[in-house]
């Protein structure tokens, strides 16, 4: 009787067990949120990793002064709308801003906190991959040191930034100490 009992039991966690991961929907994308398009809320969802590594490297080579791999990772008609309201047009307009920057401040340094890769499936048009990233970023000597956070969007497309937005905030004494 005793293993006939056990029999049953696990019979039942047998079926049960294939009830609850069986029946589920390995297929669905995870939702992160939404946003709206021409009035419409579209689900964003988990996106491609591999674009997180581009940023990465994106940044790894703004650390490492590195233009040639910044360029490498852009668009040739990339296109930046930087917090100031100025719009960057052009991968080469890009990167000689960029020059002119780490030439005046040399120990400019960009610090990943952390990085978000994201899909949003339109129904009427391509599908987008944006990766948002917050970092902590500083530059200048003494009290004209600036340390501000940075919150960097990027348009992902054929493994290269195609469109970027700018959000910064100046950061408190107190977060940089």
């Amino acid at each position: 009787m005793k293993n006939q009992y056990t029999q049953l039991k696990n019979t039942y966690f047998l079926i049960c067990s294939l009830l609850l991961f069986g029946c589920s929907n390995s297929n669905q994308p995870s939702i992160l949120g939404y946003e709206f398009d021409e009035g419409e809320k579209i689900n964003i969802t988990i996106g491609n990793q591999a674009s997180l590594n581009i940023i990465t490297k994106y940044f790894e080579g703004y650390n490492n002064k590195d233009l040639v791999t910044v360029e490498s990772l852009e668009h040739e008609d990339f296109l930046g709308f930087a917090n100031t309201g100025q719009v960057i047009e052009g991968s080469k307009q890009h990167i000689e801003m960029s020059q002119q920057f780490l030439d005046k401040f040399p120990n400019a340094k960009w610090e990943i906190l952390w990085s978000i890769s994201s899909d949003i499936n339109f129904k009427n048009k391509a599908s987008e991959n944006w990766v948002t990233t917050c970092l902590n970023t500083s530059f200048g000597e003494g009290e004209n040191r600036n340390n501000f956070q940075r919150i960097f969007d990027a348009q992902i497309v054929d493994g290269k930034i195609k469109k970027a937005y700018l959000y910064q905030r100046n950061m408190s004494d107190r977060e940089v100490e």
